[in-house]
């Protein structure tokens, strides 16, 4: 339906996305950082992927904040670590058992917290980039088992929210990354609002067919993420020209014009005897 029945084009369109967990996202990171550092022989380096993701315990706390519990000695990531581990334990106490079949979203971050204790206690620990490292990180898609296919509608972005149309179910308040497949793709990080199966009695089999409504709210987390995105919207506005038309008057019937004349004539002739 079209307000006030405007003259405006009006454009539909769909855009392809993939959706997947910012803890995929880093964990990914640090993998690949690992096996870089490995391969090239120098320590380990996480700080710029810490900094990038706001993982450091720099931030002042607040009277009114009760303080997550941390080690002392330990960073903002082993700390955020620890606690989402042991609240995965505490949930699934009954079908794991602690210690036992780590899963393959631990592996990683445990590996790299232990090659920094190692090189800690060795004295190897160096807050400075090696050579080789030393270029601006960039965040890049974890691997295709944890990406979500979807797409979205144009009309349906704005500037905070965001709905599109998944394969994949997603928790509310989760943090996802929503990659934009587009000539000039973009990446935003967003929280899950709304996660809803739309299509449960759907008789259409398709394995490309997206069986989740998702919501979403972007944080703008990642420093240029709000004008990528303002300026995405702005070069999918339609052009509307702002001269106005002129509206031409409409020419008088004939009966109109006839009666006219008949009242001309008769205001003539009532002069006249006068």
């Amino acid at each position: 339906m079209i307000h006030n029945k405007s003259t405006h084009p009006v454009e539909v369109k769909k855009i392809s996305i993939r959706i997947w967990s910012l803890r995929d996202e880093i964990e990914a990171g640090i993998g690949r950082r690992i096996k870089e550092c490995e391969a090239a022989g120098v320590p380990l380096y996480i700080e710029d992927i810490k900094k990038f993701y706001h993982l450091t315990n720099q931030l002042p706390t607040n009277d009114n904040v009760v303080p997550l519990k941390g080690v002392p000695g330990k960073d903002g990531i082993s700390s955020m670590m620890e606690e989402i581990g042991e609240d995965q334990k505490t949930e699934n106490k009954e079908e794991f058992v602690q210690g036992e079949n780590l899963t393959e979203e631990n592996k990683n971050l445990q590996k790299a917290e232990e090659i920094i204790a190692e090189q800690t206690s060795q004295g190897l620990e160096n807050n400075t980039p090696n050579p080789i490292l030393n270029r601006p990180y960039q965040r890049q898609a974890p691997d295709l088992d944890k990406i979500s296919y979807g797409f979205c509608f144009l009309s349906d972005i704005n500037m905070e929210f965001m709905l599109n149309f998944t394969k994949d179910k997603f928790l509310r308040g989760q943090s996802v990354t929503i990659d934009f497949l587009i000539p000039n793709n973009f990446m935003m990080t967003a929280d899950v609002t709304y996660c809803h199966n739309f299509a449960m009695r759907s008789r259409i089999i398709s394995s490309s067919r997206p069986d989740y409504r998702v919501q979403c709210h972007f944080n703008f987390s990642i420093p240029g993420e709000r004008n990528n995105l303002r300026s995405f919207l702005k070069s999918i506005e339609p052009s509307i020209n702002g001269d106005k038309k002129k509206v031409k008057k409409d020419a008088p019937a004939e009966g109109e014009e006839a009666l006219e004349k008949n009242e001309e004539g008769s205001e003539q002739d009532s002069a006249a005897e006068v």
